[in-house]
């Protein structure tokens, strides 16, 4: 008996062992540690070690998603923070990016990321042709919004006193009344608009149909986007039109088809959208899977699209790749 007992309980032990060893381990290229999103990305983690139970992932702070992502190409990490514009970049080999991303794969994304022009509600700025020649700051320096922010003003011609800074140093200058004002990409609420608001009364500027129209022909990865900022803070009246790309999380190739396709069916769950809502407030209203399918620049991870089309998503061909 006890022979057997003991001989039961050495294979237990060697299976849990086994088990234990055959979890992939991950690691996740993160943006900022002062970053919302980089909460959500701790949050998601968390939540995917025990919904997923063949991987193990960390976070790696890296510091955005061009970073990230060209962490990822490198093979330095298995997936990171994306946004729209930065995987367009990559793909078609144009500034960050040198060569093309032939094995970069979306895994999906979790939110609209609409441009936020915010300016102090006493600086005499009401359009944003009026930011020509403002001190101005177009986002944290070397974060995707920086670059979108600087397209978007190049396109439509209007040339603000740009102010370069890391995030919180911008926001010590608009408060302290050194810039007019900054943008911030982000749904709302927003803490960082919360904190230039407490300090400043601040009002939000909208690119007009023109404006948006002549940006998204030069740039397809932007799309339109409205909303009502003053349900919030800040004194502006009715809608706010703007531009907008999509925040999410990218992989490669390397990934292997079932790891994806079961962070797929955590993630796109219920249980996956109430453990994104716990650390990122806005998940609650969002749905990933069909945002993923709308706003993805490069194809779909194959166990990505193995799983949409399991819960009945129809995947344009356009974002389905021969691996």
């Amino acid at each position: 008996m006890n022979r057997t007992f003991k001989g039961v309980t050495v294979a237990a032990a060697l299976l849990a062992a086994g088990v234990a060893h055959a979890q992939d381990r991950l690691t996740m290229g993160a943006t900022h540690s002062a970053s919302s999103f980089y909460a959500y990305q701790v949050g998601i983690t968390n939540f995917l070690n025990t919904a997923v139970e063949t991987v193990n992932i960390n976070v790696r702070e890296l510091g955005g998603a061009e970073v990230s992502t060209e962490a990822l190409l490198r093979d330095e990490v298995d997936m990171g923070i994306s946004v729209t514009s930065s995987d367009f970049a990559a793909l078609n080999g144009v500034e960050p990016f040198s060569g093309k991303a032939e094995k970069l794969r979306t895994l999906y994304y979790f939110a609209p990321l609409p441009l936020n022009f915010v300016v102090a509600a006493d600086a005499g700025v009401d359009t944003v042709d009026a930011l020509a020649g403002a001190a101005f700051n177009p986002g944290g320096r070397g974060t995707s919004t920086e670059r979108q922010v600087e397209q978007v003003m190049e396109t439509i011609g209007v040339t603000p006193d740009w102010l370069r800074a890391e995030g919180g140093d911008a926001l010590d200058a608009f408060q302290n009344g050194q810039i007019v004002g900054f943008v911030k990409g982000g749904n709302h609420p927003d803490g960082y608009i919360q904190q230039a608001a407490s300090a400043r009364d601040i009002v939000f500027l909208s690119l007009d149909e023109a404006q948006r129209n002549s940006v998204i022909e030069a740039y397809p990865f932007f799309s339109a986007a409205k909303s009502t900022p003053s349900t919030f803070y800040g004194e502006t009246e009715g809608e706010v039109s703007t531009l907008q790309t999509a925040i999410g999380i990218n992989t490669t190739t390397n990934l292997d088809e079932e790891t994806a396709y079961q962070i797929a069916k955590a993630v796109f769950s219920d249980a996956g959208k109430q453990a994104a809502s716990e650390v990122y407030a806005p998940a609650k209203t969002i749905d990933v899977a069909q945002l993923t399918i709308d706003a993805a620049v490069a194809p779909l991870h194959k166990g990505v699209i193995r799983y949409l089309e399991e819960a009945g998503y129809t995947v344009p061909d356009d974002l389905k790749a021969q691996d």
